[in-house]
């Protein structure tokens, strides 16, 4: 018996060290480096990305990316019929992506009515220039659902990302931290900025679209 009692004290912290998972940490290109490197680096306001399960960060070199898409009309349509929306294709669409819970959306303090009624006022007034601007429309997607970001809220309107059809396409590799957005054009151009971000950003974006497309 105290043989067997002797073994499994051995054994526990065995199996408690291999149910640990092992991070990595990961620099530009993928190599992996130590964490005293990785946070030099990070801590100058460096991005990083990470994956589901968090045993992974990599440092991000480019928060921006643009491309185009050919099916903007079947994005659109597909989004609607997912969600029951009335989305119009013919419009341009600002989409933020949150990926779940992280350091930057998760807290384990009490959000007052005073500070959710502000985060709502200031989403009503980017919706309402975004409108003014582009005649453009707002989509809040999340794939998993965090503190503030539910399906539900009374806040904010936040849908669950039907099929996982943005991240597919737009966020796929890493998890960001807080959100992401991309703002689509019918022309099917479009603009992501990856990780937290300002309402400002979005602008830049608009501006530069609506320049281009009024020397066209």
């Amino acid at each position: 018996m105290k043989k067997f009692k002797l073994l499994l004290f051995i054994l526990f912290p065995l199996i408690s060290l291999a149910q640990t998972p092992q991070i990595k940490y990961l620099d530009f290109e993928g190599k992996e480096i130590s964490y005293s490197q990785f946070n030099k680096i990070q801590s100058k306001g460096i991005l990083v990305g990470q994956n589901d399960d968090g045993t992974i960060y990599r440092l991000i070199k480019e928060r921006e990316k643009s491309g185009k898409i050919n099916d903007y009309k079947e994005l659109i349509s597909f989004v609607n019929a997912s969600l029951k929306t009335n989305y119009d294709s013919t419009k341009p669409i600002y989409i933020c992506y949150s990926p779940g819970p992280d350091i930057l959306n998760t807290t384990s303090r009490i959000i007052s009515e005073e500070e959710l009624d502000s985060g709502q006022q200031d989403h009503i007034k980017f919706k309402n220039k975004l409108d003014k601007e582009i005649n453009g429309q707002v989509l809040n997607v999340f794939k998993k659902e965090s503190q503030f970001v539910y399906e539900g809220n009374r806040k904010i309107d936040w849908k669950k990302d039907p099929n996982n059809e943005i991240e597919k396409r737009f966020f796929s590799e890493y998890h960001y931290q807080h959100a992401s957005f991309v703002i689509i054009f019918p022309n099917g151009e479009y603009n992501v900025y990856l990780g937290e971000f300002s309402y400002n950003k979005v602008f830049d974006y608009v501006k530069s679209w609506k320049k281009k497309n009024k020397s066209k």
